[in-house]
């Protein structure tokens, strides 16, 4: 079962109640806190709405089964795709932004950098490094590009499979740049609310 099917599967919930989003258009990652706990949640903003990550689950129909239970149970849910397979998120009615992500949510998406083309064959016009994202607890590669974060999302043989990758990536909503290397082409994926990590 894929994704998409997921998005078409019959539920026991009411549209209200679990939503599937597939394209990041559709939300911004960003990090919240609960009343009377410092710690900071991975979480997305849908419509004014912030949902914490529950969890990441590799096969649709296991995320489908999870998300009719705790719709059953009166949670609303928000589902997304990730590199990793199924996010799941729940709403926090009480949630607090954290003051790290806050002036990152008010920048308008229209600053968002372009897609491009380009490949940066000079290691010179971009930095590798590591970061860590909203929903995912894992580092990931990534370059530092532009005074942006571009996490590596994939490596290919050729450049015209790199293009393709890449319009198909712009189509959903995603900006990526291609650096080449000796072992082929890599695409990366912008990831504004990238935190660099060592």
């Amino acid at each position: 079962m894929s994704f998409s099917t997921l998005s078409s599967s019959p539920s026991n919930s009411s549209p209200s109640m679990l939503r599937v989003l597939a394209s990041r258009d559709q939300y911004r990652a960003c990090h919240i806190c609960l009343p009377g706990d410092e710690h900071r949640l991975a979480a997305i903003l849908v419509d004014g709405k912030f949902y914490s990550l529950l969890k990441i689950v590799k096969e649709p129909q296991k995320a489908l089964k999870i998300c009719n239970l705790m719709v059953g149970k009166g949670k609303q849910l928000v589902v997304t795709k990730t590199t990793k397979g199924v996010a799941i998120w729940t709403h926090e009615p009480d949630a607090i932004v954290d003051s790290r992500t806050q002036t990152y949510l008010q920048t308008p998406r229209s600053s968002a950098p372009t897609s491009s083309s380009e490949i940066l064959a000079s290691p010179g016009q971009y930095q590798n490094c590591y970061i860590r994202v909203a929903d995912l607890d894992d580092r990931l590669e990534a370059i530092q590009w532009n005074g942006r974060y571009y996490s590596l999302f994939k490596v290919t043989e050729t450049r015209q499979q790199a293009l393709e990758l890449g319009n198909k990536l712009k189509r959903r909503g995603d900006v990526a740049v291609m650096t080449q290397t000796p072992q082929g082409y890599r695409l990366w994926v912008w990831e504004p609310d990238a935190r660099l990590v060592g």
